[in-house]
């Protein structure tokens, strides 16, 4: 195995460059010894192809796989990809280098937390807040920071309730999205997200009962978590219980294996099986026995959450996969939304819904 000698250029070094052949195991523990303040770290491939970034080659080549990992392990994400030269920032440096952040469209909390926050519609006091946790990006592999902050049903303000106040959150901690949860890069992140929700109701005068949590696939995950964590109301759309799924059959392309402690798994069962029944929020979960998410949704919730939780299990006959979900139940997710808003009761249990057919398949029974 080679070793990786560090250049003098690169000692006490805040932004560095290195070519991809030279990084063997064990490089970025010795380039943060002799250089902690390192904030960007800039990896050449010049021979990977046009546009293609170290994020593409990842998913093919594990050698690859691991650098990513490992630069991820350290809070160092993706932003850039320019004339073959993949560049990674650290997390605590983003907010200096993100345009978004610098010209007030984001803002960044004093934990790192990335964040935008939209004040009630037409002017009015808040009197409720919603959640938005972001589901993986469109473009997973795409090099640039809105990977993590994907902005799911970018319009859902108008059709909530008035008062309404919505919080969205970016998503660091993996290589494409860390869950909202703790990884081996930010080890504290599910505290700090609590702390900033808790934050935000303190600042508009709301209490926790006020707040409902809202995503789709990871979003969700995240927002079945945080609700279960934090006591909050849930909607969840087909949240992602384990990572199992995407590691056999998607060459884990959500980048878990190496990333995280434990198993979304494991996470879900224990913290589920840790709470009493007065502990469990009320949930509602939109799935569907159409998507792969399915087995996971309905056996990995342990007692008592799971006989605690409103499930509706939509059979629109256009859900093909799991990333239809979400489309194919908006007015699901904005009623179950309301409800939760208003304070409206939901009854446990699994609901069977949208189990309808296209006329042509109706044959002579069409009107």
């Amino acid at each position: 195995m080679k070793n990786f000698n560090i250049p003098k250029s690169a000692i006490g070094a805040v932004d560095v460059k290195f070519h991809l052949s030279a990084l063997a195991p064990g490089w970025l523990d010795a380039l943060m010894e002799k250089s902690p303040g390192i904030r960007i770290v800039r990896v050449e491939h010049p021979d990977a192809g046009e546009g293609k970034s170290l994020l593409d080659l990842a998913m093919k080549a594990p050698d690859i796989r691991r650098v990513v990992v490992e630069l991820a392990n350290k809070a160092f994400f993706v932003y850039v990809c320019k004339d073959g030269v993949t560049s990674f920032v650290h997390y605590s440096h983003i907010g200096n280098l993100w345009q978004r952040v610098r010209n007030g469209e984001f803002k960044i909390n004093e934990r790192g937390l990335v964040y935008s926050l939209a004040e009630p519609l037409a002017g009015f006091a808040p009197t409720r807040l919603v959640v938005v946790f972001s589901s993986m990006s469109k473009h997973i592999l795409g090099p640039y920071l809105m990977r993590h902050f994907e902005q799911n049903f970018a319009t859902l303000q108008k059709y909530l309730p008035p008062g309404t106040a919505v919080l969205r959150i970016a998503d660091f901690g993996g290589v494409v999205g860390g869950y909202y949860m703790n990884s081996h890069g930010l080890p504290d992140n599910e505290r700090n997200v609590q702390a900033l929700i808790r934050g935000i109701v303190t600042t508009l005068g709301l209490e926790d009962d006020d707040v409902v949590l809202y995503g789709p696939s990871k979003g969700g995950s995240a927002a079945l978590y945080h609700g279960m964590l934090g006591g909050f109301r849930v909607v969840a759309i087909d949240p992602i219980l384990a990572d199992e799924h995407y590691v056999r059959f998607h060459n884990d392309c959500h980048f878990t294996v190496g990333a995280f402690p434990v198993d979304k798994k494991e996470k879900f069962g224990g913290l589920s099986a840790s709470l009493s029944a007065s502990e469990v929020p009320p949930v509602a979960i939109i799935c569907s026995d159409r998507s792969p998410q399915f087995p996971y949704i309905t056996t990995v919730l342990q007692e008592p959450v799971q006989s605690r939780v409103a499930f509706f299990n939509s059979r629109n006959i256009e859900i093909k996969t799991h990333p239809d979900v979400q489309v194919k139940t908006l007015s699901l997710t904005v009623m179950l939304l309301s409800m939760m808003l208003y304070k409206t009761p939901l009854e446990p249990g699994m609901r069977i819904v949208d189990e309808v057919q296209h006329r042509e398949d109706l044959g002579s029974r069409a009107i």
